[in-house]
């Protein structure tokens, strides 16, 4: 066992569930973005997913207003200044 793997299991022992569901898919989108795929791309791939979820299960009201919050929110970008995205 890797000393990476028992930290990132004992890591994953420690968190709730939406820590782990997103520190999953980041690391997949590190991987893909490993491969030299466009940022662009992943990240439209992402929002995509995300607006069939939530307009798939979600009343139209509140797709909406999930939207306009998605819209409005100021999100800090990630500094890859230091060579990662986290």
């Amino acid at each position: 066992m890797t000393k990476n793997f028992r930290k990132n299991f004992y890591k994953a022992q420690h968190m709730n569930d939406e820590d782990k569901v997103y520190h999953d898919l980041l690391d997949h989108v590190l991987h893909l973005l490993e491969h030299k795929l466009p940022v662009t791309m992943v990240a439209a791939s992402l929002m995509a997913i995300a607006q069939r979820l939530y307009r798939t299960h979600l009343k139209e009201e509140d797709y909406h207003r999930i939207m306009k919050v998605a819209y409005e929110t100021n999100v800090e970008p990630y500094d890859i200044k230091k060579g990662t995205l986290h």
